[in-house]
């Protein structure tokens, strides 16, 4: 059984179903249910397979996780096993540090080899001969593969993990993305919406149904 009030806590950083966390980290769906079935990442939320949750954090370390994963271009860092990327999780744990914070402790050398770095000290070493690279490739809130801009999905958009569980919202106000979107759905058009949200612009309704849309194409 999910802790009914630990969850209520994880909830102010961002909880997003597996359709929702794929769309928004630019992941398959089924990978990041093959990862968290073998142990591999699981979400930190909730990793009950009946209700697994995915929190902000998980975002950016699914998304790199993902990019280390890949075959890169000429220059880059090479594709990064599975292995070697559970060591750098291993190496996580180890120091007491959350998996989801991935991404502000590994560099990967062009070897394609992981370093997990802790104050001064390397926990987990690669070849000496390979020039660290990671910190300068990967900026994982920046859009990534075919999901958005985790802080600013569109010009008139945010994602503040403290605010209505992390959901795109319109700039300055708490009108989620997805309750314009569902209005769409429901049949009502964009002058029926600015009727019921008379505070949006125009122009902010517009990029909350793109997105949505973009989103939801991407889950299915």
């Amino acid at each position: 059984m999910v802790d009914a009030q630990r969850l209520a806590g994880e909830l102010g950083r961002g909880a997003y179903d597996a359709r929702r966390a794929a769309a928004l980290a630019g992941v398959p769906r089924s990978t990041l249910h093959y990862w968290a079935r073998k142990d591999f990442y699981r979400p930190s939320v909730s990793p009950e397979p009946h209700v697994r949750l995915w929190s902000w954090l998980d975002l950016l370390a699914l998304r790199t996780i993902d990019w280390l994963r890949k075959t890169k271009g000429t220059g880059e860092p090479r594709r990064v096993s599975l292995r070697k990327i559970q060591e750098a999780l291993n190496a996580l744990d180890r120091e007491g540090i959350p998996r989801e914070r991935l991404h502000d402790f590994v560099v990967v050398s062009r070897a394609g080899d992981l370093f997990i770095m802790v104050g001064q000290n390397l926990t987990m070493r690669a070849d000496t001969g390979g020039q660290l690279a990671f910190g300068e490739i990967l900026q994982p809130v920046k859009p990534y593969g075919r999901g958005p801009d985790l802080v600013e999905p569109r010009p008139r958009l945010r994602i503040i993990p403290g605010k209505l569980h992390g959901e795109p919202h319109l700039l300055d106000t708490r009108i989620p993305s997805a309750a314009v979107y569902a209005l769409v759905q429901d049949g009502y058009d964009l002058a029926d919406i600015q009727r019921i949200y008379p505070d949006a612009t125009r122009e902010a309704l517009t990029e909350a149904i793109d997105l949505e849309r973009s989103l939801n194409e991407r889950a299915a």
